[in-house]
């Protein structure tokens, strides 16, 4: 498996969808991956990217979109919160393109300008140690809606549900990392499915520049992210690496009938 490193998550966005013009309602949910003090952040759900603040600054909510880049302030009656997740809104784009405000990319963040106020788009630091499951999905809201919208292998999961052995599980993640956004919260899913069994998970966090130079990714010889140790009485079994996280409950059922080498 190819290592997944950016320098920038905002680069990376802005880099990976070509200009298109956005449809009239766009779909957004919470993150954690950008933030503005005092406001909530919301990415669109499918590209291009787009943000929404809410409150800022200008008085009014600001979307911003990137493909191309802009920002615009919002008529608050735009924006429709969905009935069965909170966090989850649509806004409506149709009508008048105005109110537009300067924007400009600084470093890993936007800087949003107009009138003398200046709001900044920050890129969140990543999550570093050691995170339990519940803590996990309490900081990343993406995690929380992948989880939900993922269905595990029922076969899979009925393996899993006759675990009798205490199994040990530790996954290292990138919280800026877009393929563990995609990735691990299937495994999320699946432990949340079989609750009750004796499996203890630890999620750990890794730094955005240089993750390889994390202590215990260079004494556990990670290579590429995510990847989950699976352990019994202290020894590996094996792991949950590149391809595998299609499906990471089958990986995992497969592991727990072997023995410790």
């Amino acid at each position: 498996m190819s290592r997944f490193i950016s320098n920038s998550l905002l680069v990376t966005l802005l880099a990976s969808f070509p200009s298109a013009t956005h449809a009239f309602t766009i779909e957004l949910a919470a993150s954690s991956e950008f933030a503005v003090q005092g406001s909530t952040t919301y990415r669109s759900v499918e590209p291009p990217a787009a943000f929404l603040v809410q409150p800022s600054p200008f008085g009014r909510p600001v979307l911003i979109t990137t493909g191309p880049l802009a920002a615009r302030l919002l008529d608050p009656r735009r924006i429709t919160r969905d009935g069965a997740d909170s966090e989850v809104i649509r806004v409506d784009t149709s009508g008048p393109q105005e109110n537009f405000l300067s924007v400009r990319p600084e470093g890993p963040n936007l800087i949003i300008d107009r009138d003398g106020l200046t709001m900044t788009l920050k890129e969140s630091p990543p999550l570093l140690g050691d995170w339990t499951l519940d803590d996990l999905v309490q900081a990343l809201p993406e995690y929380r809606r992948g989880a939900a919208r993922y269905t595990p292998d029922p076969a899979a999961l009925e393996k899993l549900r006759h675990v009798k052995q205490p199994t040990e599980l530790f996954v290292f993640f990138g919280s800026w990392c877009p393929h563990c956004e995609q990735a691990v919260p299937r495994l999320v899913r699946a432990l949340e499915d079989v609750q009750g069994v004796p499996i203890a998970v630890t999620f750990h966090g890794v730094p955005h520049n240089d993750w390889d130079k994390d202590p215990m990714t260079d004494d556990l010889r990670i290579t590429g992210l995510p990847t989950m140790i699976v352990r019994r009485d202290s020894q590996e079994v094996g792991r949950v690496e590149g391809e595998e996280w299609v499906a990471p409950e089958k990986k995992l059922a497969a592991l727990v009938a072997r023995p410790a080498r």
